[in-house]
């Protein structure tokens, strides 16, 4: 078995987790990238550049490297690229490849953080409250139903890119005015967790699930965190995979407020603190494989992992010589 990892970019640790579960069973992972000098692109068993995810011979491109390689799953790394991937599954579908990934309109309510409020809202799982309209949040301050601190950040960032912290009226006005497609949140932010969920894409019921306090973060990503058991946040997450429709490795992010659990973001994909969910047994390499082998993988049941283990993360270096 062969699986395609699309842009790669620096997440060197998932290649070589999945090299690790096909490796053995005498399957590849081919490494994709735009950008010569990603260093994960030299992790796999063999690597491809590709297309920017804006140009029109992407698709093209990618679909070419899949019948090149007998290509029998793809999976992609970052968001813009989901949406893209998810809205043509049937090309896919037409040479024999899955896609290790939700179903198109769940991977929109995710890259538009005021829909993935709305779809939360309209299921009845506890969101951030999130607001695309000054006129909105002006009304509510107002009103005494809305105090400052508030997060002002892009509708459909990622990365922590753009993300702001306000505190008065003035700031607020000014931040908001500085871009289009900006987003209001207040900031509910005692503690923030991060879980990752499986999905058996087969049977779409939950595989795993683990949960870590994050306790510093980098560039949107997660540099050390703690894994925990936690009731309140796993009956939180069964409870949300039950009303939604999504497949393969999900990255959620949850605040804790006063005591009480607000989903803040979805990621259909895995996320950058992946690592510490793999380390503690949690083998989402082992889940995507076997459901790309037609098997169905065993419902979750309790948590796999020992809690208050903690991750830290540091840098490596690659080095290639130019051609």
């Amino acid at each position: 078995m062969n699986i395609l990892l699309c842009s790669a970019g620096r997440r060197v640790k998932i290649v070589q987790y999945l090299k690790e579960s096909l490796n053995k069973k005498g399957g590849i992972v081919v490494t994709a990238d735009c950008d010569s000098k990603a260093p994960a692109l030299y992790f796999g068993d063999k690597k491809e550049l590709i297309p920017r995810i804006d140009s029109q011979d992407y698709l093209n491109e990618v679909i070419r490297i899949c019948k090149k390689h007998n290509i029998q799953g793809v999976i992609s790394l970052i968001d813009p690229e989901l949406e893209t991937l998810a809205k043509n599954k049937e090309l896919f579908d037409e040479i024999g490849v899955s896609l290790v990934l939700s179903p198109f309109k769940m991977v929109q309510y995710c890259f538009d953080k005021q829909e993935t409020y709305n779809y939360l809202n309209a299921i009845n799982i506890p969101a951030v409250p999130t607001y695309s309209e000054l006129e909105s949040v002006l009304l509510l301050l107002d009103k005494q139903k809305m105090d400052f601190p508030l997060v002002v950040k892009p509708g459909k960032g990622s990365a922590s890119i753009g993300i702001n912290i306000v505190n008065n009226l003035t700031d607020l006005e000014y931040t908001f005015s500085k871009d289009d497609n900006l987003i209001i949140q207040p900031y509910l932010k005692d503690r923030e967790y991060g879980i990752d969920v499986y999905i058996d894409m087969i049977s779409g019921e939950m595989v795993d699930i683990f949960i870590k306090e994050k306790l510093k973060m980098r560039s949107g990503e997660t540099d050390k965190s703690i894994s925990i058991h936690n009731k309140e946040i796993e009956g939180l997450i069964k409870s949300f995979m039950l009303k939604a429709d999504f497949a393969g490795p999900i990255d959620i992010d949850c605040f804790e407020h006063n005591g009480k659990y607000y989903i803040s973001e979805i990621n259909p994909r895995f996320g950058g603190g992946y690592p510490h969910s793999q380390e503690m047994g949690c083998d989402f390499m082992e889940y995507i494989v076997h459901n790309l082998e037609g098997k169905i993988n065993e419902a979750y049941t309790s948590y796999q992992y020992e809690e208050n283990i903690v991750m830290m993360k540091y840098d490596d270096v690659v080095l290639r010589k130019e051609k």
